[in-house]
């Protein structure tokens, strides 16, 4: 096996911690200014955004970390609402797989606000699905993938 490979499967994103630092701490530091912020969305909403891109980008680690975290903010009955969302949470899935395949219009827009949410909101959607695309490729690229013994410790 290739050493990296062989790092990340033991280490998970703590591989990166090592190998990168500068790029992790980065990482890190960005992830945090977009998720832990004041927002337009709550850190709950923020968290299911990101379950519901890294499952559409099929990323497990990813996925399954965000939902974990979204159970610790609000309970486990929480992770059933990346498959069956309430109609207002929809609309933040709709229009973050706009942002992802690239087909934001005004009309896209206008749902999000339709459906009460704030302009900040949508810049956040944007921002929360665009962090995600990169850490999602980053992390299927180099093999990583959901580990719940080592994963719940970071």
């Amino acid at each position: 096996m290739i050493q990296l490979f062989s790092e990340t499967t033991k280490y998970g994103m703590g591989t990166f911690a090592m190998r990168r630092p500068q790029v992790f701490q980065k990482f890190l530091e960005l992830a945090n200014e977009i998720m832990n912020v004041e927002s337009g969305l709550s850190q709950l909403e923020r968290e299911l955004v990101g379950a519901h891109v890294s499952m559409k980008f099929g990323c497990d680690f990813c996925h399954l970390g965000h939902l974990d975290t979204a159970e610790a903010l609000s309970g486990p009955e929480v992770r059933s609402l990346v498959d069956h969302p309430t109609e207002r949470l929809q609309t933040l899935f709709d229009f973050a797989d706009k942002v992802v395949s690239n087909e934001v219009t005004d009309e896209e827009v206008q749902k999000v606000l339709d459906a009460g949410y704030v302009e900040k909101a949508v810049e956040d959607v944007i921002f929360a699905a665009s962090l995600f695309g990169f850490a999602n490729r980053m992390v299927t690229g180099f093999g990583i993938h959901y580990v719940e013994a080592r994963d719940q410790q970071s």
